[in-house]
């Protein structure tokens, strides 16, 4: 029998549980798509308290200090990040986990990602693993754009 690696799923309590994946031991991806953004929001973060350094990653930034509604982002994230925003799009349950996120006030979502965090030091030091490569820094790049021009939308 073929063993499979296992990914993170952000579960209703913002734990991650693992599901089973057919990708290679090897491969650190996060399959579901919350937990892409979560990561991608905490990689903008740590971008923008001048995170080209291997800082540790932070609960604030861009996307998580935003004002923007879900549909502003959303849209600004159609215009930015198409490909991301596809995958979000194929996942209605990670679209209401990031819903759920941008309705938080500032504060409690802060707070929110940071748990997150202090619970999972392997999503941590994953995110900060992943911001510290190219494709990293392009990410967090679209998503500071993100940021940036929801309000237009």
């Amino acid at each position: 029998m073929r063993q499979t690696p296992l990914l993170l799923q952000w579960s209703e309590d913002v734990k991650c549980t693992p599901i089973p994946t057919r990708k290679k031991p090897t491969d650190m991806t996060f399959s579901h798509p919350a937990v892409r953004v979560l990561a991608g929001f905490t990689a903008a973060a740590a971008a923008t308290l001048a995170l080209a350094s291997s800082a540790a990653a932070e609960p604030s930034g861009k996307l998580i200090e935003t004002t923007c509604s879900y549909q502003q982002v959303d849209a600004a994230l159609q215009a930015e990040a198409p490909q991301l925003a596809d995958r979000l799009h194929s996942r209605p349950e990670a679209q209401s986990k990031v819903q759920e996120l941008l309705a938080l006030p500032v504060p409690e979502r802060r707070d929110r990602v940071q748990g997150f965090l202090d619970r999972n030091p392997d999503v941590r030091a994953a995110v900060e693993r992943r911001r510290s490569t190219p494709e990293g820094q392009e990410t967090v790049a679209k998503l500071n754009r993100i940021a940036e021009t929801c309000h237009n939308y």
